[in-house]
Formats: structure tokens, C-alpha cells, sequence
């Protein structure tokens, strides 16, 4: 068996020497990483373009089992590679329940560290070695004002990253007072994604593959509650939206969302489980400044700054309110992405329900996107993430 790299989250000095003394005297012959909190755990489990640095995490929550539970449930979505262990001095139900429900896989009495910790990890690391499962990586698409173009790029990345790749890509539309994504595509159907996101039930790949609309082969949709004819009206529970974006990543390589106007805890949920954000603004003074401070959120809420994309859109030779340069020295970024403004190939575009790659096959507007695309198809290039 292969060297196991064990991740510890506890601030308990015996639990420590416990979790260390039974890994290093089985024949697992592994010893963990320590760290006290869940901002150290997220820095560790982040590793930008590579693969999962850790095999195992093992997590004490009686600081606060409620609190440190939940976090545990961002972790687990955003680390599907990684196995979970939750340690607690105490066997209650209750926990257990929610520790299976965020993820978990495995919940272990601190008293039993000694004698089962080994054991529990050797179990994890043989079964998923027997079962591996494929997942495809989220690329949400946030906006920095209304009319900012975010869903002319989700649609156009979309588009342009089936045609490269030719992996399944699934666009999912955020927006419920909108829905823009049909509009773009001339798309109607009665489901959608605010459909999924009230079920009571399992939430699994069955489910989004039964609701989504398929464009094109390979490139599939799931509609706003505001363009979903049975979904008008709908609330977007976000709650569920990380477990929606699992059972995603099961049916798609590539998972693209139409991400404006979200509340401040999704789009932290969001940092959690996105591989790349796309930060999509225009070149005015209130764009560049929402996207510097949706840049800090987003990395204070476990994203590296290398996986954030900031995107001017609609840049117009000429008549700027900003300049290029001064937008990156505001944001703090040297490499923004340019998408050149081209109203009537856009326009058109749109008109006519198709991307640019079939509707302006030759237009500079259509380079800028297969540029994005190229671009975020490297950050994603290390293969399909494993769990």
C-alpha cells in the first residue's frame, strides 16, 4: 500500500499524540498533519492544478460539533477525492446523523483512536481504490453588476469548452428573476434547477439528468425557475445547492454556472466547491471595485487567487471609462481576460438561440471565448478529479 497522507484538524494536544502514536505503530506507517482550525484546514486541502494532498482528513468537532459540521459539509463537496473521519469524545446519534449527512465517512469515539484509527483508514483507502468515481470540475460565472454580460460568457464558454474538449458540459442558471440562458439559447422546458434544489429526497446524477434540457449533444441546460414553466415562482433553495453541484459533477466534466446577484453565503459556498470563478465585469468605476471585493470574498472563504479569472467584458477600443491597465492595478491582477465589446455579432448571436461558435464561426468576438476557453481548459487540465 502506497503512503497515506493523514490531515488532523484538532486542538486537543491528547488527541494529537493519540491519532499520531496508532498511525505510526500500524503498518500504515503514516503520520498527520496537524491543524486547529477550519481556515487551516481549507489552506491545506488547497492545491491549485494538482491533485488531492491528502488522502484522509480526520476532524474533531467537540469544539463546536454544530459549527464544525457544517464547514465539514463545504469540505467534503469541495474535496470529493478526499475521505472525512469525524472524532468525538461522545457516540451520539444526532451527530452521527449529520456527520453521514454532510459527508463523512466514518464516525470514531476519541477512546477508540488507539485501537481502530488504522483499521478505519486502511478500510477507507482499499475501498475506494476498488470503486473509484469520476467528477467533472465546477466553473461558476459571477457577476459584478446587472448587464455586465455574464451569461453571454457562461453560454459562450460553455459552448466553446464542449467543442475543445468534448466532454459533457452542463450550464446551470442561477439566476432566478431572469433566466437568461434560455432566452440565449431559445430554450423552454417546465424544469429546472430550482426544481432540484426544493427536493426533500436524494438529491444524485439520476435527478439532473432526467431535468436537464440538452441543447446539443454534449452541452446540456438546467433552466431558471424564471424561464422553467412548473418552476415559476419557485425559491432558489440554496442550501442545496452544494449537494445539487455533486450530483452534477457525477453526470458532467465540465459544470458551468450563470452565477449574478447571489446571497453573500452562496457565493461563499460557491468558493468552496469551484475549481475556477470567473469574475465577469465592465470597465466603470463600480464594476472594478465589486470585483476586487468579490475577489477577497471569494478567497477568504478558501479560494487561491490563482483559480480566480477576472474578465473585462464589452472593452471597446476606444472610450473606456477605465483604462486595462488601471483596472489591474485596482484588482491587483496583471491578467485579465478581454473579451472585445462586438454588439452586432453578439446581438446576432442571440437573436438567432445559438453561440457564437455556430453563429459567428469566424468573428474576432468568437476568438476572445475560445481564448477563455483554452485558458480555462489548462487550469482544469490535470483530468477528470477523483473520489
Amino acid at each position: 500500500m502506497k503512503k497515506v497522507d493523514v490531515l488532523l484538524l484538532t486542538k486537543d494536544e491528547g488527541t494529537a499524540a493519540a491519532a499520531q502514536s496508532a498511525l505510526s505503530s500500524s503498518a500504515l506507517g503514516a503520520s498527520a498533519s496537524i491543524c486547529e482550525d477550519m481556515g487551516e484546514l481549507r489552506t491545506h486541502l488547497s492545491k491549485p492544478g494538482g491533485g488531492p494532498p491528502f488522502d484522509i482528513v480526520v476532524v474533531d468537532i467537540d469544539t463546536n460539533p454544530e459549527h464544525v459540521l457544517y464547514e465539514l459539509g463545504k469540505a467534503v463537496t469541495s474535496n470529493p477525492q478526499t475521505r472525512f473521519v469525524v472524532l468525538s469524545k461522545d457516540f451520539d446519534e444526532k451527530l452521527v446523523l449529520q456527520a453521514m449527512q454532510v459527508g463523512a465517512r466514518h464516525f470514531l469515539r476519541k477512546s477508540s483512536i488507539a485501537s481502530e484509527l488504522d483499521k478505519v483508514i486502511e478500510h477507507l483507502i482499499v475501498q475506494e481504490a476498488q470503486s473509484p468515481t469520476h467528477l467533472g470540475d465546477v466553473i461558476s460565472v459571477l457577476s459584478c453588476s446587472g448587464g455586465s454580460g455574464v451569461t453571454t460568457v457562461a453560454v459562450n464558454l460553455a459552448a466553446e469548452m464542449q467543442i475543445a474538449t468534448s466532454k459533457s458540459v452542463l450550464v446551470a442558471d442561477l439566476d432566478p428573476h431572469y433566466g437568461s440562458v434560455a432566452s440565449y439559447l431559445g430554450m423552454k422546458g417546465n424544469y429546472g434547477i430550482g426544481h432540484i434544489l426544493s427536493r426533500e429526497g436524494p438529491i444524485d446524477r439520476n435527478v439532473i439528468e432526467s431535468t436537464m434540457l440538452t441543447y446539443m449533444e454534449g452541452l446540456d441546460v438546467l433552466l431558471s425557475p424564471a424561464t422553467a414553466q412548473a418552476d415559476q415562482g419557485q425559491p432558489m433553495n440554496y442550501r442545496n445547492l452544494l449537494k445539487v453541484l455533486a450530483a452534477c459533477r457525477e453526470s458532467h466534466r465540465y459544470v458551468i454556472l450563470d452565477a449574478p446577484r447571489l446571497p453573500a453565503q452562496t457565493v461563499a459556498d460557491l468558493a468552496s466547491v469551484s475549481r475556477v470563478a470567473i469574475i465577469v465585469f465592465q470597465l466603470t468605476v463600480r464594476d472594478v471595485t465589486f470585483a476586487g471585493s468579490l475577489i477577497k470574498c471569494l478567497m477568504e472563504n478558501g479560494m487561491a487567487r490563482e483559480q480566480i479569472v477576472p474578465l473585462a467584458n464589452r472593452v471597446g477600443r476606444r472610450g473606456p471609462l477605465l483604462r486595462l491597465a488601471d483596472s489591474e492595478r485596482a484588482i491587483g491582477s496583471n491578467s485579465l481576460v478581454r473579451i472585445r465589446s462586438d454588439w452586432g455579432k453578439a446581438m446576432k448571436s442571440i437573436n438567432h438561440g445559438q453561440p457564437l461558435a455556430q453563429m459567428a464561426r469566424r468573428s474576432r468576438l468568437r476568438r476572445d471565448f475560445r481564448k477563455l476557453a483554452a485558458r480555462i481548459q489548462q487550469m482544469t487540465a490535470n483530468g477528470d478529479s477523483q473520489g
